[in-house]
């Protein structure tokens, strides 16, 4: 007897996905969008690595950035890890988002990616100002001094495009 789906699954077959080593490679851009969700693709990157060991010297999850990006989903971060880190291939895990996500919510995901290039706050400025010292350090090849946001930052030290 076949299993009883939930309406959201797609009949696809679930791919079991390889988690990145990011000790040798970066996570996807925080910029790069799966079907308009910006900072997915990189928290799914993340979450993969720190499951399989290979998470590098990144913050393991979930970091700050991926709290506030469930929470204006009103998605719960353990659930959301879980269906993860349980081999869900990307185009499963996007389903499951958007079934689970608070309803309503899909018209701030655009507000969402436009914050994620907006100057940092003054409340996280100097958070940002040691952030760069630190990167400073460890890349001084890099040109810092107009970096406005931690998005940038990243964009910038791992080589991901960023728009000007």
């Amino acid at each position: 007897m076949r299993p009883v789906l939930p309406e959201w699954h797609e009949e696809t077959p679930m791919k079991t996905m390889t988690a990145k080593d990011l000790h040798k490679e970066f996570p996807r851009s925080p910029l790069e969008e799966m079907d308009g969700y910006p900072w997915l693709a990189r928290m799914i990157d993340k979450v993969r690595a720190q499951h399989a060991g290979t998470l590098g010297d990144y913050i393991p999850y979930p970091c700050g950035s991926d709290k506030r990006f469930l929470e204006l989903l009103g998605l719960d971060t353990e659930l959301t890890k879980a269906e993860i880190v349980g081999g869900a291939s990307d185009v499963d895990i996007l389903a499951w988002v958007k079934h689970h996500q608070r309803h309503g919510t899909d018209h701030k995901l655009k507000e969402y990616g436009q914050s994620l290039l907006e100057p940092t706050s003054d409340e996280h400025a100097e958070y940002l100002k040691e952030a760069l010292a630190e990167l400073h350090k460890h890349r001084p090849d890099l040109v810092l001094t107009n970096v406005k946001n931690f998005v940038q930052m990243i964009c910038l030290e791992e080589s991901h495009v960023y728009p000007e």
